[in-house]
This record gives structure tokens, C-alpha cells and sequence, in this order.
């Protein structure tokens, strides 16, 4: 019985643990930059200043579209299967006495999963470096940071307005933030 429990409180930790890392690259790479801190929600002027400084062509949002674009149906894939295996092992763990090797074997597959994700992340993080250069791929890591904090306080439509941009800026910036979305 003891043997039960302890097995199964690490299982339960490790499932916790693979929530974790998958914010944790995330949040590793949000506090670097440009003195951003965590502190987020900059407002739009501080955005527009960041995504002029981009001064990123139709053709740069193209590439990076490409970019996201290859591997898109085996990622969705392996996030939709990590998200059917959490499933499981939460109706698993319903149940009185939840089948331990069943467990094991759901978050097993769970890991090659993740493992699928995160390197068509890190594959795609790659490809946009090269693209973009290491400078700006810090600016679009702050924008990528403060998009997720003004959602966060529900101020995205506040910091990402387009307000003083030209028709132009605005169309690229609206690419940009299609693309951002991806890359969240």
C-alpha cells in the first residue's frame, strides 16, 4: 500500500513537472532582452517603437510565415495527443485504486510528445534567427513577452493598437502579430 503511494506520488510529480517545462522555456527566454523584466505591458507607444525598430519587409513576414508554417500538422498532432493522454491519466486517477503501469505508459508516450513540440520549436526559433539576426530576434522575443502580459491583464488591444501607424505599418504589423500568435 505504502509501495502504492509513493509510486504514485511520483508519477504525480513527474506530470507536474511536464507542465512545468513546458512553460519553462517560455519564461527563461521572456526575461531576456532589452531591460524588459517582468515587468510587461509596456503600452502601444513603447510596441510601435519596438516593432519599427523590426523594420521588417512584406518579404521578411513571408519567410517567417514559411517558417511556421512547415511541421504545423505534426505539431498540432503532437499537442492534440499530449492533451488526449492527459485525459486519460486524469480519469486514471479517478478511479480508487488508478492503475500505476497505465499511468507510466500514458506519460511515457506523453514525453515523446513533448519532446516532438518542443524541437519543432526550437527548430523554428532557429530558422527565425537566422532570418531575422540576433537583434531583432530579441525584439521579437519582447514582443512575444509583452503579448502574453497584456493578454494576461487583458490589455492586449491596448499595447498592440495600431493607432498612429500608416496603412502600410499597419497591414505589416498586423502580419506580425498573426505570426507572434504562432510563435506564443
Amino acid at each position: 500500500m505504502k509501495a502504492n503511494r509513493a509510486r504514485l506520488s511520483v508519477l504525480l510529480i513527474l506530470i507536474t513537472s511536464i507542465a512545468f517545462l513546458g512553460i519553462l522555456p517560455v519564461a527563461a527566454q521572456a526575461g531576456s532582452g532589452k531591460g524588459m523584466g517582468n515587468q510587461g505591458v509596456m503600452g502601444p507607444i513603447v510596441v510601435r517603437e519596438w516593432f519599427r525598430s523590426l523594420n521588417l519587409t512584406n518579404e521578411d513576414l513571408d519567410k517567417l510565415e514559411k517558417i511556421l508554417e512547415s511541421r504545423e500538422f505534426e505539431l498540432i498532432k503532437a499537442q492534440n495527443e499530449i492533451r488526449i493522454l492527459q485525459a486519460q491519466i486524469a480519469n486514471i486517477l479517478v478511479d480508487p485504486d488508478p492503475d500505476l503501469k497505465a499511468i507510466e505508459e500514458a506519460i511515457s508516450k506523453s514525453l515523446q510528445y513533448e519532446k516532438t513540440v518542443r524541437m519543432i520549436q526550437i527548430e523554428r526559433q532557429v530558422a527565425i534567427r537566422k532570418v531575422v539576426g540576433e537583434d531583432r530576434w530579441q525584439t521579437i522575443l519582447l514582443l512575444v513577452h509583452e503579448a502574453r502580459m497584456s493578454e494576461k491583464t487583458g490589455k492586449f488591444a491596448n499595447s498592440f493598437s495600431t493607432k498612429g501607424l500608416s496603412v502600410e505599418e499597419t497591414n505589416r504589423y498586423s502580419h506580425l502579430l498573426a505570426i507572434l500568435r504562432r510563435i506564443m
